[in-house]
């Protein structure tokens, strides 16, 4: 009898090179080099420029490249939109609008990295940045991007995706194109280890967003799930440890590459309920994106289990043996364990503590009403009125009960 393997049909995406390894940060100007790129952009997180040890990662670029380099520091003091695409994208433009370099290095957080991209995708197509919004197609190749990420979550490491918001529409919608693989990642654990525990927390809940909307969605293949069942495993046991010992270089580590994984995962199965809600919570109440989709996460895991959905080869992967138990009884447990994991790295349980209110939540509801597409990735049935009921649950504060029995 056939397998349901050989009845599949699927596609499969992965184009980035990565170099793994503590001080690999310092190989950065000679990997440059032999790619090679001749004039380089270099896009700094203003949160870690003055960091030691990336001081001594640029300056080796700077003395590699010499005035074949031009640098910006990443300043924004948010997620990154349209409007400052075009303003900054003109430091790196000849007098006649050609781009002054080869290509763009992003060292920083996710934001920074898809700055880099959408730095890498204007400097070679004319235009607004806002013309490019969504999944351009028939434009210019971008320039090679190089990802040198000093948080781990957001996956934008090994993705084509890039976000940006349009404060004209009050939603993120990215400039998504093949063209935004970066051509080389470079994943320093001695760079993530410098991040302040908060932010390494908020970024490992994206990274745990990912890994379970990408196992469970619609779009899941043999394949993604053997990258989504490494990246929980990473994830799982590095917010564990981080949470008490947010200076535990095995847990960064395992963090960094639970990120990386999921985000392959993700990039080729899709996501759900929870990533698609953090954008209007994101926007509308300037949250920060791990945080917005952690909210949302212990919710959408207990929904899925009351509805039937199974995630015993998840919960086994760190609770060997739980598998063969009771399925409805370990599925329980598993939602538990994601509520709790959540409670643990200081995920609010309510709206509340960021200001939504009932008075003041009329367009976060009304934007939910775009997300049915991203909804329908959910292996269960999720729709547009039960995202809006899970928002106004968690405005009264009535708190998921995710109880094991």
């Amino acid at each position: 009898m056939d397998s349901p393997l050989a009845s599949s049909h699927f596609e499969f995406l992965l184009r980035t090179r990565v170099r793994f390894g503590s001080g690999e940060g310092r190989n950065l100007a000679r990997y440059l080099q032999e790619l090679p790129l001749a004039r380089v952009g270099l896009v700094v997180d203003a949160g870690v420029a003055d960091q030691p040890y990336v001081r001594e990662i640029v300056g080796a670029v700077k003395d590699a490249y010499g005035d074949r380099l031009i640098t910006w520091v990443y300043d924004l003091g948010a997620e990154p939109d349209y409007g400052s695409l075009d303003r900054i994208r003109t430091r790196f433009l000849d007098r006649s609008g050609k781009s002054s370099v080869d290509g763009f290095v992003g060292m920083g957080g996710g934001s920074v990295i898809d700055f880099a991209k959408g730095l890498a995708t204007l400097a070679v197509n004319p235009g607004e940045a806002i013309r490019y919004r969504g999944f351009p197609q028939g434009i210019v190749p971008s320039l090679p991007t190089v990802a040198v990420p000093t948080t781990a979550g957001t996956g934008s490491e090994v993705t084509y995706n890039a976000v940006f918001i349009d404060w004209g529409s009050s939603r993120k919608l990215g400039i998504n194109t093949v063209h935004n693989f970066p051509a080389l990642t470079i994943l320093d654990p001695d760079l993530v280890a410098t991040c302040p525990r908060r932010v390494l927390l908020s970024t490992g809940a994206d990274a745990l967003v990912h890994t379970l909307e990408s196992y469970a969605a619609r779009g899941a293949n043999p394949l993604t799930r053997v990258f989504a069942r490494e990246a929980f495993f990473h994830v799982h046991t590095a917010l564990t440890e981080l949470a008490d010992r947010p200076e535990s270089r095995e847990a960064v580590a395992h963090l960094q590459m639970g990120a990386y994984l999921a985000g392959i995962s993700l990039m080729n199965a899709g996501s759900g309920p929870a990533g698609a809600l953090s954008y209007p919570l994101g926007v509308r109440f300037r949250v920060p994106h791990g945080i917005a989709g952690g909210v949302f996460l212990p919710y959408l895991v207990a929904h899925n289990v009351e509805k039937g959905y199974d995630y015993r080869e998840l919960h086994d992967r760190v609770v060997p043996g739980a598998g063969e138990k009771d399925s409805a009884a370990v599925n329980r447990a598993f939602a538990a364990l994601i509520h709790d994991l959540c409670r643990k790295i200081g995920i609010p349980e309510d709206l509340g503590a960021f200001g939504v209110t009932r008075e003041n939540a009329g367009p976060l509801l009304a934007d939910i009403d775009s997300l049915a597409a991203a909804f329908a990735q959910n292996p269960v049935s999720f729709t547009v009125e039960d995202g809006k009921a899970m928002v106004q649950r968690l405005i009264g504060g009535e708190r998921a009960r995710v109880q094991e029995s």
